[in-house]
């Protein structure tokens, strides 16, 4: 069973993969052997999400689809796609 996180709570988390499906957005974060689903202040766990790659750097930009929290993660191990 994925281990539900809270946005409040996850400020410093590495992302190193993601997947969005039915039951909301699944990440793989460093140090955590489960995937873990992203919840919402609202309750929610529904985000429009964005990969984006400021300076070569990825990250990871969420935005809740029904209140408009947003959150901002760290990505490791992911590269700037190819033209």
């Amino acid at each position: 069973m994925n281990r539900d996180v809270r946005i409040d709570s996850a400020p410093g988390l590495i992302v190193l993969g993601w997947k969005s499906g039915a039951e909301g957005l699944f990440l793989r974060v460093r140090g955590e052997r489960e995937e873990v689903r992203l919840v919402c202040r609202c309750g929610r766990s529904h985000w429009l999400v964005r990969e984006q790659f400021p300076g070569g750097v990825a990250s990871l930009s969420v935005t809740c689809h029904s209140c408009a929290t947003r959150g901002t993660f760290a990505m490791e191990g992911v590269t700037l796609p190819a033209p």
